[in-house]
């Protein structure tokens, strides 16, 4: 639910074909509707009996996750929209949802009338951040968050930003969705936590211990180091779970210090050998709720925590004295920098899913030559089977797989329906973007295939998106030099035939954890593109290298 003042630059005059292309995708794409007028109602009784006039909901959990347990999927509880990324604000008499490109077709799909939905990233459209300081929100207003699933960053800068208009920012006691989901809100999935071994982390646990707290020393003060993204939890004590979809981790907070760590979940996620695991480790194990009274009571001079860190963490670590870390943290870092062992097991997992893929490709050759009708569903039904016979499967997909024929292929994060799926057709590329989780690598693949011949204009524009791959990866650049900026080389070619796509290029990708990793990527707003302080800083040591 990140508040970004800057949109990206869109060209005015959106081209013909692309405009038409997205209307045709609106037709065929299969998406269900779900009104939620009952629910808004709800919501609205429970947003008066607080005072609040506004009531903000996004798409993240306590920890700012991409993807979220079912339980904590509040906006698609309330909206019907079940995409990954969105804001939702209701007031009294509207309700409103924000998106960016990827999502505006499934969105405009999936709302009923009770809602309107806002195209971000299109000329003149407003960040649900900027829409809150605009005219439909009168001064007087109380816009209620849950302090737990918004980042303190962005609720400091939009509690300023209001309260410049006379709005106040609140924090209700209680989630208010929350509240009115009662018991058919889905149980938390308690899938236990296992140790990730020594012959695929490349590092010891303890070993990563020890450099942060080694970076704490070096901090000068009697210090904490709060971690609340579930990635960076799982990889610094070489431990994974399965309590989110996609990715291996678990609902936990962790505080370092230089003599003590402290490990805070659900006790019903620990089995015997990981506490005998933990225990050699020295890190304590508490309620996960203890979190907030451990923060509290504790007499650390400065608490640093992670960029991610919601505005309830911070508060209740004190915020005078807690110092919230840039993406570039040094846990993130440390993470993203992948050991001799990661990378030898990354490449030995893509080598054997390439072979998994080279099967299912034939696969698809021949069914499709012999006039068979294969529905999206079925291709990526019939890959996860072939990846999943693989020994170091991790029983779960990457991410859920995008198998899109035509004009759904355009639709960057497109919905494969599970039932009535569009049949995949010989006169229209077909996509195929998936990736499973082995153990020893996550996954993420994305490849166009065509079934018949290709028209001119499609081999042009599958030629451009390739000049521009070959022009990134052939890019030599000075050390210092952003994502945002490496990101115009794989655009270049499209623009030329005045075409663009409104999502990322690249992005960086975890060792067997999340398919999506900062804080590196190539995208308008990625790898330190809004960190002008430590881009000088690197650039000042003038060392020239480049991609491979």
């Amino acid at each position: 639910m990140g508040c970004v003042s800057s949109r990206p630059q869109v060209d005015d005059a959106l081209d013909e074909k692309r405009a038409l292309l997205i209307e045709y995708a609106s037709r065929v794409t299969h998406t269900s509707q779900v009104d939620t007028s009952e629910r808004l109602h709800a919501l609205r009784e429970a947003m008066r009996a607080c005072c609040v006039d506004a009531y903000v909901i996004g798409t993240e959990d306590a920890h700012a996750s991409e993807y979220s347990a079912a339980c904590d999927q509040r906006l698609t509880y309330i909206s019907g929209f079940t995409g990954s990324t969105a804001t939702a604000v209701v007031l009294a008499d509207s309700a409103h949802l924000f998106t960016d490109g990827r999502y505006h077709v499934q969105a405009a799909q999936q709302l009923s009338r009770a809602w309107t939905l806002h195209r971000v990233g299109e000329p003149h459209v407003a960040s649900w951040c900027e829409w809150l300081q605009g005219p439909d929100v009168p001064r007087g207003a109380y816009v209620g968050m849950d302090a737990s699933l918004v980042s303190y960053k962005d609720a400091v800068t939009l509690k300023a930003a209001l309260a410049s208009r006379g709005v106040t920012l609140v924090f209700p006691e209680a989630n208010l969705v929350d509240d009115i989901w009662g018991e058919a809100r889905p149980e938390p999935m308690l899938e236990p936590v296992y140790e990730y071994k020594l012959q695929f982390a490349g590092v010891h646990a303890a070993e990563k211990l020890a450099k942060l707290r080694e970076w704490l020393r070096e901090q000068g003060t009697s210090s904490a180091y709060v971690i609340s993204a579930l990635d960076e939890v799982a990889w610094l004590l070489n431990l994974r779970g399965a309590s989110i979809p996609c990715h291996p981790v678990f609902p936990a907070y962790m505080i370092v210090t230089q003599h003590a760590a402290a490990l805070f979940l659900d006790p019903r996620l620990i089995r015997p050998p990981i506490q005998t695991y933990l225990a050699k480790l020295q890190v304590s194990i508490y309620d996960y709720d203890a979190v907030w009274r451990s923060l509290r009571e504790a007499e650390y001079e400065r608490v640093f925590v992670d960029v991610r860190a919601s505005y309830a963490l911070v508060h209740a670590a004190g915020e005078d004295r807690t110092i919230v870390q840039t993406a570039a943290s040094p846990v993130a870092l440390a993470k993203a920098r992948k050991n001799a062992v990661e990378i030898l097991c990354m490449k030995r997992a893509y080598k054997r899913d390439g072979a998994a893929w080279a099967k299912w490709a034939a696969w698809m050759e021949d069914e499709m030559k012999r006039g068979a009708n294969l529905s999206e569903r079925r291709a990526a039904d019939a890959l996860e089977r072939i990846r999943a016979k693989d020994p170091l499967y991790a029983g779960m997909q990457a991410y859920d797989a995008i198998s899109a024929t035509g004009a759904n292929a355009a639709l960057p994060h497109y919905e494969t329906p599970l039932e009535d799926a569009p049949l995949i057709d010989r006169v229209s590329p077909y996509l195929n973007d998936s990736g499973p989780q082995y153990y020893d690598g996550t996954i993420d693949t994305t490849r166009t295939m065509h079934f018949g011949t290709p028209t001119p204009e499609q081999k042009r524009a599958y030629t451009r998106v390739l000049q521009g791959h070959i022009a990134l990866s052939r890019a030599k650049f000075p050390q210092g030099t952003t994502g945002a900026q490496l990101d115009m080389l794989a655009r270049q070619p499209l623009f030329q035939d005045g075409l663009n796509y409104l999502h990322g290029t690249g992005h960086g990708i975890g060792a067997f954890l999340n398919v999506h990793e900062g804080p590196h990527g190539f995208s308008s707003s990625s790898g330190g593109a809004h960190d002008p302080e430590q881009r000088a800083r690197v650039l000042q040591d003038g060392r020239i290298w480049h991609t491979h």
